[in-house]
Order: structure tokens, then C-alpha cells, then sequence
């Protein structure tokens, strides 16, 4: 079985029910939690994708959690230069990863879904203990970075880590690259994710958030915006993901 071991792997799911390629997924499993990472195209197009009622994605016959408790995707559409999108409800049923489908950006092309969640037993009834959070502090001298709240939790298997900013670039500050330095998130953890970056600006024409993505490699993250992109990033920025070690 994958992800036996206290190390993580990669496994293939090569099936699904809306006509798409095959995912793959760095992945951590027990029988009591499973950390997911990766992503994924959809293409709301296929035949296969407007008959669905939601999206399926085979998990391998020996995946070590038949069925979870909810968690959570994130959406990421093509809409131009804003890619606005939502989270989704995502969980695991009869060996299938079931992820919420949502339409309302179908119009625009591909669908990218973002699974970077734990999965956690339906149903548990035992005892809940605190875990202990480590200290992740930003170094950027710059001014652009300040936590507003940040909670990140390390284990030999995976890492959580929420944060969200009282200071975080704005589309005013440029496309970037930017570079968020940080002491106390480990070195070895490679992930892709969204980055909620809707400004505090109101605008009632929006469906969703702005988002764009961030790569987590070495301890740090890096991140662009995109060119021509206004009131994206700014104070209320935030992100929140599970990633396997």
C-alpha cells in the first residue's frame, strides 16, 4: 500500500467521470488522516464533465481511507488575468476523491482544481489533543509582509499552515516576482498553491476571489501577479493548505 512508510509518495489517479487527463498527487496516508497535493485541468466542455453531477476521481484499490469527513478544493478559473475562483467541497467516497462542481466560470475555458487538503475518518469518536505550532517568522526587511494571524504546524509527514496579512504586496508594488522569507517553515517542503489576494475594494461584478498561485520551495514563497492585474494582494491576503513532507 502507498504511503505505508513514514515518507510520502506519488500516486496516479488514471480515471475519472468528466473526461480528463491523469492527476497525480504527492500524497501521505494513514487509516486516520491523508494529506493530498496537486492539481489539476478541467475541461467543462467534455461530454463526460456536462453529465456530471460532480467530479470523481478513482483513488487507488489499496488507498488506505475508504471514506472521510468534508474537506476542501480550491477552484482556480481562466477568467482573464484574475483567475477568480472559491474553495469547493471535496471528500473521499467508496475509494473515490468527489470533489463539489461549481459552473459559473465554465464559459471561460479550463478549470484548474487545487487539492492541497487532509482527509480526515468520518465519524470519529475518540479523544482530541492540541498540537504544538511552530514559530514561522517572515525576515523580509522590505515592509511588504506582516501577519495578521499565522498557525503552522510541523510533523515528520506533513505540514498545515494558515496565515493571513495585516501587509502583503499589492498589484501596485508590480507584477513581481515577489519572495516572501521566512524562518521556521521547513526547507523540504515543495508545494504549489492559491493565494487569495481579492483587495479590499468592493466591487459587486465579482463572483468569487482573485486569486494567483504561489510555490513554497526552500522555506520560502515566491509569486507573480499577473501584468495588468489591478487591486490584487494588499492587507486581508491569506492562505491556508495542507502538504505532504
Amino acid at each position: 500500500m502507498t504511503g505505508l512508510l513514514n515518507h510520502t509518495t506519488m500516486i496516479t489517479l488514471n480515471t475519472n467521470n468528466f473526461g480528463g487527463a491523469p492527476a497525480t498527487f504527492k500524497d501521505y496516508q494513514r487509516a486516520g488522516i491523508c494529506v493530498l497535493n496537486g492539481h489539476f485541468s478541467v475541461d467543462p466542455t467534455t461530454p463526460e464533465y456536462l453529465a456530471a453531477e460532480r467530479l470523481e476521481l478513482d483513488l487507488p484499490a489499496d488507498f488506505a481511507m475508504i471514506h472521510s469527513a468534508m474537506s476542501s478544493a480550491i477552484l482556480m478559473s481562466s477568467y482573464p488575468i484574475y483567475l477568480y475562483g472559491t474553495l469547493l467541497r471535496c471528500w473521499i467516497e467508496n475509494n473515490k476523491l468527489c470533489i463539489e462542481k461549481l459552473t459559473v466560470w465554465d464559459s471561460f475555458g479550463l478549470i484548474t482544481i487545487y487539492i492541497n487538503s487532509a482527509f480526515v475518518t468520518r465519524g470519529y469518536r475518540g479523544a482530541f489533543t492540541n498540537t504544538e505550532s511552530t514559530n514561522v517568522r517572515i525576515l523580509n526587511t522590505d515592509g511588504l509582509y506582516a501577519f495578521y494571524q499565522c498557525k503552522c504546524v510541523v510533523n515528520d509527514n506533513f505540514v498545515y499552515f494558515v496565515a493571513t496579512f495585516n501587509k502583503f504586496p499589492s498589484s501596485y508594488n508590480g507584477s513581481g516576482p515577489f519572495t516572501m522569507q521566512l524562518s521556521g517553515f521547513p526547507t523540504d517542503v515543495e508545494v504549489e498553491i492559491p493565494l487569495i489576494v481579492q483587495s479590499s475594494t468592493y466591487d459587486s461584478t465579482i463572483m468569487g476571489s482573485k486569486l494567483c498561485t504561489g510555490q513554497f520551495s526552500g522555506g520560502n514563497l515566491t509569486f507573480n501577479y499577473p501584468t495588468g492585474a489591478t487591486n490584487m494582494g494588499g492587507s486581508g491576503s491569506f492562505f491556508n493548505f495542507f502538504a505532504a513532507r
